[in-house]
């Protein structure tokens, strides 16, 4: 792209190059640091000047001959004069520079320099003095916020002014949100309805040009409960007799709350844990935990049935309805053993009658025997056979020997003899 300059309009540029470059070579002042914190050394830096320097005035203000502070003439000696109550924190320099040591707040504000070259001029600076930020600290308005009740405002303090606050939780940068805002300098955050999420740890940082400080973390403690009050094991429990039980209260609450046992109305114990030795029937029945918040005075509970089984004698017995004295059980036992024994005594007797009388039989018929056969009659003579029970063991062990001692009494009945053996 090519630009053409009117020969009308070259006039007009030459003399607006020619003041821009006179205000180029005018005379300035630059503070250095631009920004200083309290007990920095300041120079006033002056550049600019044309030709050679015959002398100069600082000033401090907005206006010359008030407020003086320095005066230089590189002709005498010492060359600068330095008026109250600057004395021993300012100086000049031959180019028209002034240096101002540990400035402090009040020295902020404009200055001016006159100097005297080929001709006077005249330039102005200003000077910005911070301090530099102490740490900060967190207050709150509530020290026990109770949840979906209270609003919480915590409020970040300097000894020293601040331009910038930021707020953090967790090392997460907080904004305004629904519930959550900030003044206008963020100084105050504020939290509405305040819930557990916004339990933790809380810190602010102050921000100025020079420095910037953190404070200690400040903890946030959202009180609630109690919530989904428990008891483990669950129920419904069955237990037998003399075992041991431990029921545990379990709930959710900030502080921890206080708990109170009942059975069946009756309280049993102010501990978290309830724990039953040695289950009698006396333990049975429905178990409640109720836990309350001294805070938020608020209460919750929960409920269990124990059942208790298994029969014992003595004073461990059912006491439910009709229950069975200990004499009775007692009663009944012997009554068993004396039937018992009476059946067995029977038993036996019947036992020994059988036998008696198959011995007897067996007696009868070994004799009868012996009368009807004579070969048997000399050995029933014999004492080793007049026993019932050992009839026929007299018989086999006398039976080689027995047909010697009959011959003669066949001879004297052979008619019984004949009728034997038709037999």
């Amino acid at each position: 792209m090519e630009f053409k300059i009117c020969s009308r309009a070259l006039p007009f540029l030459i003399a607006f190059l020619g003041l821009w470059s006179w205000q180029v070579s005018a005379v300035s002042v630059v503070p250095i640091p631009k920004i200083a914190a309290v007990g920095e050394n300041v120079l006033l830096s002056v550049d600019g000047v044309s030709g050679d320097i015959e002398g100069f005035n600082w000033y401090k203000g907005e206006s010359i001959n008030t407020n003086q502070m320095l005066r230089y003439n590189p002709f005498r000696t010492p060359p600068d004069t330095v008026f109250s109550p600057y004395e021993g924190r300012v100086r000049g320099f031959p180019n028209g520079s002034m240096e101002i040591s540990g400035v402090n707040i009040k020295d902020n504000g404009s200055y001016i320099v006159q100097i005297q070259a080929k001709k006077q001029e005249v330039a102005t600076v200003t000077i910005t003095v911070y301090e530099k930020l102490s740490k900060p600290s967190i207050t709150a308005n509530l020290t026990h916020p109770v949840e979906y009740r209270d609003s919480v405002a915590l409020t970040c303090g300097t000894s020293n002014a601040a331009q910038t606050v930021l707020w953090f939780k967790d090392s997460q940068t907080l904004s305004s949100d629904d519930r959550m805002s900030l003044s206008q300098e963020n100084r105050t955050l504020t939290i509405s309805n305040v819930s557990t999420n916004d339990s933790g740890s809380y810190r602010c940082e102050a921000i100025n040009p020079v420095s910037r400080s953190t404070s200690d973390p400040y903890k946030l403690v959202v009180y609630y409960g109690p919530k989904n009050v428990k008891i483990t094991p669950q129920g419904p429990i069955t237990q037998p007799l003399h075992s041991q039980l431990t029921l545990n209260c379990v709930t959710e609450s900030v502080p921890a709350p206080t708990y109170n046992w009942t059975l069946n109305g009756t309280i049993k114990s102010h501990e978290g844990n309830l724990v039953l030795t040695d289950i009698t029937f006396h333990n049975r029945g429905n178990y409640t935990c109720e836990a309350y918040n001294p805070v938020t005075e608020l209460s919750g509970s929960a409920s269990v049935y124990v059942n208790v089984t298994g029969v014992t004698a003595g004073p461990d017995s059912d006491p439910g309805p009709n229950p069975i004295p200990p004499w009775v059980i007692v009663v009944i036992v012997i009554v068993i053993l004396i039937v018992i024994a009476l059946i067995a005594a029977s038993v036996y007797y019947f036992l020994l009658r059988d036998k008696s009388k198959s011995n007897d039989i067996s007696m009868k018929e070994s004799n009868l025997n012996t009368r009807s056969d004579p070969h048997l009659q000399s050995s029933s003579r014999n004492p080793a056979t007049q026993t019932g029970e050992e009839v026929n063991y007299s018989e086999v062990s006398f039976k080689p020997v027995a047909p010697k001692p009959t011959q003669p009494k066949l001879k004297e009945n052979p008619t019984e003899y004949a009728e034997i053996r038709r037999t």
